[in-house]
């Protein structure tokens, strides 16, 4: 299957626009009514669509890859895209390693 790896880098970003950043990318699980209440927060990726291997590196389906390019250029991330062939089993497991 092919997919593209993004690797990137937020050096020069602010943290607290760091954290809106990945929480659009990966989503979140948001908390109200001191916990009592949970939701999930829908970012851009979904759960079967990528592989975080390690931080700062994304592998995407290709099919998805154009949605992390426009989420990093609106918010002027540093990063480089590759396409590589990766088994399609790989998204489905839960942990990579």
């Amino acid at each position: 299957m092919n997919a593209m790896i993004f690797l990137y880098g937020m050096k020069d970003i602010e943290p607290k626009i760091m954290t809106k950043i990945i929480e659009k990318l990966f989503g979140k699980i948001q908390k109200s009514n001191y916990g009592k209440y949970e939701y999930e927060v829908k970012g851009v990726l979904s759960k079967g669509e990528y592989i975080r291997p390690v931080r700062a590196v994304v592998i995407v389906k290709k099919e998805y890859h154009q949605n992390v390019i426009d989420l990093f250029d609106a918010y002027r991330v540093r990063y480089r895209v590759f396409e590589i062939k990766v088994d399609s089993d790989l998204f489905k497991n839960k942990d990579f390693f």
